[in-house]
């Protein structure tokens, strides 16, 4: 299966590239007021209007110095921007090297890969952004 590797404060992460359907730089985005913290802002992509949600406040980390990419996810016509650090690179993941998750209370966790550099933690945020 192909994911995302991408890190957020030192800390990497994958990301199924089912879920995404692009990845852009970051653009300017216009505040909303009243919303969440961890509505970033919204965006205007090539004529589409989208929420942007900033991953490190929605799984409660500290946030990055600075923001380089926006993944762009979609479940069926609804799609919303996920800000993160900096996408590293696609990769071809195997079923086998997917070490599930214990019992955690964070629900997006599903598990870790190993590599032999780093570990990568494994989220699942669709379920979290299109509620």
């Amino acid at each position: 299966m192909q994911m995302i590797l991408f890190k957020m404060n030192q800390q990497c992460y994958l990301i199924s590239a089912d879920m995404v359907e692009e990845v852009i730089d970051t653009i300017h985005m216009t505040p909303v007021p009243l919303a969440p913290r961890w509505v970033e802002g919204l965006i205007n992509l090539r004529g589409t209007v989208m929420t942007v949600i900033n991953l490190a406040e929605l799984i409660q980390i500290p946030r990055p110095a600075f923001h380089r990419n926006i993944l762009i996810m979609k479940q069926e016509e609804e799609k919303k921007g996920l800000l993160i650090e900096e996408v590293i690179e696609v990769l071809n993941i195997q079923p086998e090297d997917l070490q599930l998750k214990e019992d955690t209370e964070a629900d997006y966790y599903s598990g870790i890969v190993s590599f032999p550099d780093k570990v990568a933690n494994v989220i699942d945020v669709n379920h979290l952004i299109f509620e």
